[in-house]
């Protein structure tokens, strides 16, 4: 094929289709990043808006179609547009034009940040065959047969494949066992796990597999992305922050203030010079390691010569995840498998969660899919129940996981999404 052909197949189609039903609305959103003539472009869209359907026309609207005058501000189509979808509008953003200047929802990797990212340094290397070879997947395999499922795998950004060794000139070893790439891994590999979790999760997770296998055809397992900073309860973070305590030149006071603190929020905390302290954090809940993790990041004790946070958490995210909004979708795809025991003794353990979930590893979807739209199931039972809009992030990563069928209505809705990326319509 031409390269004027895949062109027009791949790319210009879905533009010519929005425009051909929508010229007003494709003049704002082509026109939106040079002031004046993108805003005037956005009110004539939102009047054409207004016009067509009269239930838009509203204060709130109004207000927001104002506030589209000012240049780089969205009008209002694009922003009844994103909330038609059930979820907060602020995470339906296009990942590849997210930067650290404008982060987005849910992106940002600390609230104490000391320098910018690209001053920030540590060294990753990766292990040889640490990682199965990614495979790309596509919605349309996703649907398969229209009687296909899938749940949610909801887990922090951490990196996977290899080993942290330097950060911010400083030497660590923190092994990188993801994540999201975790069923990629040797877990994959060795003991043919899917995923990684504690306590009553695992088995919570295997018991919907069970449930929904009965009727589908197949039970796809896709991981869903946590904010920015829920790695302060992962080995991960702890590890990282001790292995940088051990070689910093923190005085012993500085020290003691610390673990007064700590203690605090965790009384039998040992101290950070305790031999016993690794051991401790090691062992601990992830509610106690995510306290350090926490209580280290503040600007109080990055002062005192203690890590950066910021640095640490570069590190150990995988990069695929460092701009992304919450609840981006579908780095990972699994397959679940109805009947499976919870594997409670891997032969590869992670040092975080002690139990695992047996699945195959399936791909990847080549452009990831915000969570509302992903898993419209549940932003749909959510609205029907009038739950808060501020809390749903929340409950999708508690509770049973929502079961979302991947049906017609599924796939066209991921494929719009697709479509109006093309459009520009999120960048």
């Amino acid at each position: 094929m031409t390269l004027g052909g895949l062109l027009d197949r791949d790319l210009i189609q879905p533009v010519k289709r929005f425009a051909t039903s929508n010229p007003l609305d494709a003049a704002a959103i082509a026109t939106m990043p040079v002031p004046i003539v993108g805003d005037i472009a956005g009110v004539l869209a939102d009047a054409n808006m207004y016009a067509t359907r009269p239930e838009e026309r509203t204060f709130l609207n109004a207000g927001m179609s104002l506030a589209g005058l000012l240049p780089f501000v969205p009008s209002a189509f694009a922003i009844q547009q994103a909330k038609k979808y059930g979820g907060d509008p602020r995470s339906l953003r296009n990942p590849a034009t997210i930067s650290e200047q404008n982060i987005g929802y849910g992106g940002d990797i600390s609230t104490t940040k000391t320098k910018p990212i690209d001053e920030m340094s540590y060294t990753f290397e990766e292990t040889p065959g640490g990682l199965l070879a990614p495979q790309k997947m596509t919605p349309e395999q996703m649907f398969g047969s229209g009687r296909n499922v899938q749940l949610p795998l909801v887990g922090d950004r951490t990196r996977a494949g290899g080993v942290v060794t330097k950060i911010d000139g400083k030497d660590v070893n923190v092994s990188a066992q993801g994540g999201y790439q975790f069923g990629q891994s040797r877990a994959q590999m060795d003991d043919q796990s899917v995923w990684a979790s504690e306590g009553s999760i695992p088995k919570m997770i295997q018991n919907t597999i069970d449930e929904a296998g009965r009727e589908a055809d197949e039970v796809f397992l896709t991981y869903s992305a946590m904010g920015a900073r829920s790695d302060a309860v992962s080995h991960h973070m702890a590890d990282s922050l001790m292995d940088q305590v051990k070689v910093s030149k923190i005085s012993k006071k500085s020290k003691k203030v610390f673990d007064e603190d700590y203690r605090k929020l965790v009384p039998d905390w040992p101290g950070i010079d305790s031999p016993k302290a690794q051991e401790f954090l090691d062992s601990t809940t992830q509610g106690k390691r995510g306290a350090f993790s926490n209580l280290m990041s503040a600007k109080k004790y990055t002062d005192m010569g203690f890590p950066d946070i910021a640095t640490t958490r570069l590190a150990i995210t995988d990069p695929k995840l460092l701009f992304a909004p919450t609840g981006e979708s579908g780095q990972f795809i699994g397959r679940g498998r109805p009947g499976a025991e919870i594997d409670e003794n891997p032969s590869y353990i992670h040092k975080t969660y002690d139990k695992t979930i047996k699945g195959d590893y399936v791909g990847e979807l080549e452009q990831t899919v915000p969570r509302q739209i992903m898993f419209p199931e549940f932003y749909r039972q959510r609205r029907a129940a009038d739950a808060p809009v501020g809390a749903d992030d929340r409950s999708f990563g508690m509770g049973s996981p929502t079961v979302q069928k991947l049906d017609q209505e599924w796939l066209d809705g991921v494929m719009k999404y697709y479509d109006d990326l093309s459009a520009g319509r999120y960048d």
